[in-house]
């Protein structure tokens, strides 16, 4: 009787480590799995706006800018078009949508974009902007930089996305932060 008391205390004891453990496992494996689908479609992102050009209408290559939503303008597939291209944050999702141009003159109809989940678990506060924006005096002008305020696409020069992650908030490990810095090579310094 005392033997089969210590065995069934034993195996309860060893399958609560091995749910512990199963746990935590799944857990960094869909992180893993999170970050690394974030970090490539940001690959992605970041070679789309080095790319930037002026729309198929003939509007300026960066055409929109907030701390949580980018669009600007990219020939993304190749096709000779100017997709219009937006990043967002949406319900802890970042999102890209596509909208290719139409008619003539070009116009980019928002109900034709298309939208894509890029990444889940997005926890970006309003104190840690999915966007930073500096002007072509950054680095030697730390004052003014990163932008602020009312900024216009025409004084951007550099664009650093800042990505913070987590599938589960409250647990171990902490957020992962992804960040890069993006250059558009087609814009005008006159």
């Amino acid at each position: 009787m005392m033997a089969s008391f210590v065995l069934v205390a034993m195996l309860g004891m060893i399958i609560l480590v091995l749910n512990k453990t199963l746990f935590v496992n799944r857990y960094a494996i869909e992180q893993g799995l999170n970050t690394y689908s974030i970090d490539s479609s940001l690959k992605n992102f970041s070679r789309y706006l080095r790319e930037a050009r002026q729309s198929d209408a003939g509007d300026y290559l960066i055409n929109k800018v907030e701390n949580f939503e980018l669009v600007f303008f990219s020939n993304v597939d190749d096709d000779g078009a100017i997709e219009r291209v937006r990043l967002f944050l949406e319900d802890r999702q970042l999102k890209m949508g596509l909208a290719e141009s139409a008619g003539f003159p070009a116009v980019y109809p928002t109900e034709d974009e298309e939208i894509k989940i890029i990444g889940t678990g997005i926890v970006n506060t309003e104190d840690q902007p999915l966007f930073y924006y500096y002007n072509r005096d950054y680095p030697t002008d730390q004052i003014t930089n990163p932008l602020q305020g009312s900024i216009f696409p025409q004084d951007i020069s550099l664009v650093k996305i800042d990505v913070y992650a987590n599938i589960e908030p409250g647990h171990t490990p902490e957020n992962m932060r992804m960040q890069t810095f993006v250059r558009p090579r087609n814009i005008d310094y006159d």
